[in-house]
């Protein structure tokens, strides 16, 4: 058998919660940017500005394929409702 060990960095804990609502796609790009980069408070102020840059244009391209997903999902939701006989129910999928 091989061994091989690998070192696992973690920032800690954290717990965050919403009140009567699931999160939105902002905070879900937030927290999947945060999980991808983390940036080190001892790295040098340069690096730590470009890792804070990328973790931003992360957060944006996330942002908009989790729009998307939901967008899709919806459009197979209604198309489902609607082959269902429940055309009238359709218009609840709306924000």
């Amino acid at each position: 058998m091989i061994t091989v060990e690998m070192p696992v960095l973690t920032s800690g804990v954290s717990v965050a919660t919403t009140q009567n609502r699931g999160w939105d796609v902002e905070e879900l790009a937030q927290r999947a940017a945060d999980k991808i980069i983390f940036v080190g408070d001892q790295s040098h102020p340069a690096v730590q500005a470009q890792a804070r840059a990328f973790k931003a244009q992360v957060k944006h391209v996330v942002a908009f394929y989790l729009r998307e997903a939901v967008e899709q999902d919806r459009v197979t939701i209604a198309n489902r409702l609607r082959e269902a006989g429940h055309p009238e129910l359709v218009h609840l999928l709306g924000d």
